[in-house]
């Protein structure tokens, strides 16, 4: 080719105009997107009937059969950061089963406050066996640290029935929640 240029790329001042101006779209369209995400919502029973900002599942029955069995390691500790004023969200299913998840420490309520669960699933009537998924959710009020426990405890064994303290643990998870 002559004069040194080929087909496909630019050379001197313009060449950088237009990279500079890629660079911008690409930083703006960016910056679009973390604005959409978190602005977006907290779910149901979240705050405003938006999705959560974090979002996790309890461990199956299964797996926490299997760790309470001594058949699988114990569940790590989750890590959530949240902004004030974001919902972090814990989907639970709920089974007919004589083991289950409870929540046993909610948190430092000057963090988090609690909102109304909201069920993501649900059975039809009168189904055998069949379990449902519940969202716990809470949003953050406040700048700080906090944790959120689970039990999975052998309802047969709770001493006062509303106190999953009370039962046998069988599995547990937690999840730190860290606001600012």
């Amino acid at each position: 080719m002559r004069g040194g240029t080929r087909a496909g790329t630019t050379s001197g001042t313009r060449g950088r105009t237009v990279r500079t101006a890629v660079v911008v779209a690409v930083t703006a369209l960016a910056a679009g997107l973390v604005t959409l995400t978190g602005c977006s919502s907290d779910g149901p029973g979240g705050s405003g009937g938006r999705p959560p900002a974090a979002l996790l599942a309890l461990p199956a029955d299964l797996d926490a059969e299997a760790v309470a069995g001594g058949k699988q390691p114990a569940f790590e500790p989750s890590d959530v950061h949240l902004a004030v004023g974001r919902t972090v969200g814990m989907d639970v299913r709920v089974a007919p089963l004589p083991h289950g998840w409870r929540l046993v420490d909610g948190g430092d309520t000057a963090l988090l406050r609690r909102d109304a669960d909201s069920k993501q699933t649900t059975c039809p009537p009168n189904t055998a066996g069949c379990g449902h998924t519940v969202r716990q959710s809470w949003t953050a009020t406040a700048a700080g640290s906090t944790t959120l426990t689970w039990r999975y405890v052998d309802l047969a064994t709770c001493k006062e029935a509303q106190n999953p303290a009370s039962c046998r643990t069988l599995a547990s998870k937690e999840v730190r929640v860290t606001v600012g």
